[in-house]
């Protein structure tokens, strides 16, 4: 079996380029020039939900960061490259890029691209970009605590739920956390509105939500803003008219799974907050403390709400409308 590759991640966006090695080789305005690569002992393995067979045997990892920075899963591994999973589902030969293996977490950063931008603030922050550059900060705490990352998306392109989804469970991650901002405005609170959704069937997932609602309800609630919550903002099982989870990144993976809606953009106190580095820097150390947490102690968490929500939102971008980015 060939050594696996760790690849540990700050990347500015997709115009960042990688070499094989590890090195970044270009860059645009924003890229953050750290990409480090680290290879794993021989005894290390990881595991996945993806296909085994003589093929993936010999492959160098479950996914790879191509040069122009775009993080794919591998399918197979061939004479002229990487057979990958593109981020608008279908399948892509990349002939070089940087494997990745040994990962742990995997951050989504909601929405992406043209079509799906998420909400958009009274100020004009729109959810896609808040929803990045907070899961980036994220990714740089856990990188800095040892803790292997991947995030679904590098930069503002869109991917279809089904691939985000699966990323996860191909990689073998311990956990998927999926990072939203809410909308639209419910009433006032007196403290911050964050809900968290978990899996419906996952004493796990359950867990993991309760750590991360109590971790990023005490961070905001140091800020002095004007609130706003819904009655039943907590920890919550979000379940579609047929009685399944109702949120494609809640339903999707095996892997243990989260979503967070952080606050409300559409509010104008908070999203004036939410524009600021202060509150990118509280959040992105509160999800980490939880992350943490939930992968290194029995912390059961806290903010549960007994009672189910329904709801059904509506369907994430398609195949017909996604448009990849460049790979190489």
């Amino acid at each position: 079996m060939r050594p696996l590759f760790l690849v540990l991640l700050l990347l500015g966006g997709a115009c960042t380029s990688v070499d094989a090695a590890g090195t970044t080789v270009a860059g645009g305005e924003g890229a953050v020039p750290v990409v480090t690569a680290t290879t794993l002992p021989e005894t290390t393995t990881t595991t996945s939900s993806r296909p085994t067979g003589a093929s993936f045997q010999d492959l160098a990892a479950d996914a790879l960061v191509t040069p122009t920075g775009v993080v794919v899963a591998v399918l197979d591994q061939t004479p002229a490259g990487y057979l990958v999973r593109a981020p608008c589902g279908d399948e892509a030969l990349v002939a070089a890029g940087t494997p990745v293996g040994g990962v742990r977490v995997v951050i989504d950063p909601g929405h992406g691209g043209e079509v799906d931008t998420g909400a958009v603030g009274p100020n004009g922050l729109i959810e896609k970009n808040i929803n990045l550059e907070l899961s980036q900060a994220l990714q740089a705490k856990l990188i800095v605590r040892g803790i292997a990352v991947l995030l679904t998306r590098t930069g503002d392109y869109a991917s279809v739920l089904g691939v985000r989804a699966a990323l996860a469970d191909h990689v073998g991650a311990d956990l998927i956390l999926s990072v939203h901002h809410n909308a639209p405005t419910p009433g006032p609170s007196s403290e911050p509105g964050t809900e968290v959704f978990v899996q419906s069937e996952s004493p796990d997932s359950r867990r993991l939500g309760g750590l991360i609602w109590g971790q990023v309800v005490d961070a905001l609630s140091d800020f002095d803003v004007a609130w706003s919550a819904a009655p039943d903002a907590g920890v919550l099982n979000v379940l579609s008219t047929r009685g399944n989870d109702a949120y494609g990144m809640i339903r999707g993976p095996e892997t243990v799974s989260a979503l967070v809606e952080v606050g409300y953009i559409s509010s104008r106190p908070e999203a004036e907050l939410f524009a600021t580095n202060l509150y990118v820097e509280a959040a992105a150390e509160a999800l980490a403390d939880a992350v943490e947490a939930y992968l290194d102690t029995d912390d059961p968490g806290a903010g549960f709400v007994a009672e189910p929500r329904v709801f059904n939102p509506q369907p994430g971008i398609g195949g017909s409308v996604c448009i990849n980015p460049d790979l190489d």
